[in-house]
């Protein structure tokens, strides 16, 4: 049976081309969307290790090459900025931060580790960012005036990075780098800290502290303001005089986190919605094609049909035959589709996808796939089914 379902595959070979080609894109277009989805609604449900709520970012004009030397002068300035802006009611705790959450500005490196390579992310903060985000260690402790005392450079990392370095072994105290001006030592570990947001996957995460008394870390353009609950937004216009009053010559933009939040989520959300209308557009076409083909198709084999019902085959036969046929086609489809498909972790394409969401997602698009060709082979072969030895004569 098979192979002469194959035999009448091959034989209209022209006329099937297209469609299998509409299932094969839309077999990748689906697995690319359901996974994306899988793996967004998975993270979502992560906790992302700070709290943005009534959290403004200030961003600073000054440039800051990370390769020179950052004045001590302007680190001074950095700092009355901060000193300046506590002084308001308004303010809870004002940080600096190269990087803040949802700024689209990552710094991120490999680093070696007993023979494996580890990519970690990095942000230089000062003393009150774990404050102002209202980060609590889980072992150890954030940055403080007591490391003023010490000739090491203190380092805090999130529980991933602490897990990838070091595995099982506590790692406070322990080395995480060796540089010509002093020992980086890790001082504390706070919970996994998901910078990009609650679409964004796992990261390694570590901070470096930034001294503004002298050359310690790499001074950042941002500064988080945590705001007292009920602060309204003519607070900006205040917030940027007294600003402005310390460094007339920089310039000064606020942005309310949550707003920032919601440009990430949107950025970020924008290629699964765009696919996901791709693929509705796909299978709108495969499900109209495949349908019209399989209608014509029986239209046309009248004669073969009603010569198989004269030798004895029955309608349920018939209508089996016609949706085996479909089934075939979608199966040459998702076959070339999963060649491509299973080639992408050993590509390193998709490197974001756990292994679980990976696997829904190929699974839900052979449902998808299988579940509307046949759909769409219902109709066409219950017509198949009805047709008598008659009809044949009646086509000549």
């Amino acid at each position: 049976m098979i192979r002469h379902l194959l035999k009448l595959v091959w034989n209209r070979k022209r006329a099937n081309a297209l469609i299998i080609a509409e299932i094969f894109f839309s077999f990748l277009v689906l697995f690319a969307v359901i996974t994306a989805t899988v793996t967004f609604a998975a993270n979502w449900r992560r906790p992302l290790g700070y709290d943005y709520s009534n959290v403004w970012n200030v961003r600073m004009d000054f440039d800051i090459d990370a390769r020179a030397k950052v004045p001590v002068e302007l680190r001074q300035s950095v700092g009355r900025m901060m000193t300046e802006a506590r002084s308001f009611p308004e303010v809870e705790s004002v940080a600096g931060t190269n990087t803040p959450p949802y700024s689209f500005s990552t710094s991120e490196g490999s680093w070696e580790r007993k023979g494996r390579r580890i990519r970690l992310m990095f942000d230089d903060v000062t003393d009150d960012y774990a404050k102002v985000m209202r980060m609590k260690p889980i072992r150890g402790r954030w940055f403080g005036p007591e490391d003023d005392a010490t000739k090491d450079q203190p380092v805090v990392l999130d529980v991933n990075a602490a897990e990838e370095l070091f595995g099982n072994e506590d790692p406070i105290g322990k080395v995480f780098d060796q540089q010509d001006d002093g020992v980086m030592r890790v001082v504390g570990v706070v919970p996994a800290y998901r910078k990009d947001g609650e679409l964004a996957g796992r990261h390694n995460m570590v901070f470096h502290r930034v001294a503004l008394d002298r050359d310690l870390g790499r001074l950042g353009s941002n500064l988080v303001v945590r705001l007292r609950p009920g602060t309204h937004a003519d607070f900006e216009e205040r917030l940027v005089s007294r600003l402005q009053s310390v460094a007339p010559t920089v310039t000064f933009r606020i942005r309310h986190m949550d707003a920032m939040r919601e440009s990430a989520l949107r950025f970020r959300l924008a290629p699964v919605i765009a696919g996901a209308i791709v693929a509705a557009f796909l299978i709108s076409m495969v499900a109209l094609g495949l349908t019209g083909v399989l209608w014509q198709s029986v239209t046309k084999r009248t004669r073969e049909l009603g010569l198989r019902r004269a030798m004895g085959a029955t309608g349920s036969t018939v209508h089996r035959q016609i949706l085996l046929e479909v089934a075939l086609l979608a199966t040459v489809a998702v076959i070339a589709g999963a060649v491509i498909v299973l080639q992408l972790p050993i590509l390193g394409i998709f490197a974001w996808v756990t292994p679980a969401a990976f696997t829904t997602g190929f699974i839900a698009s052979l449902a998808t796939i299988y579940s509307l060709t046949v759909l769409c082979g219902l109709y066409p072969s219950w017509l198949a089914s009805r047709l008598m030895p008659a009809d044949a004569l009646r086509y000549e």
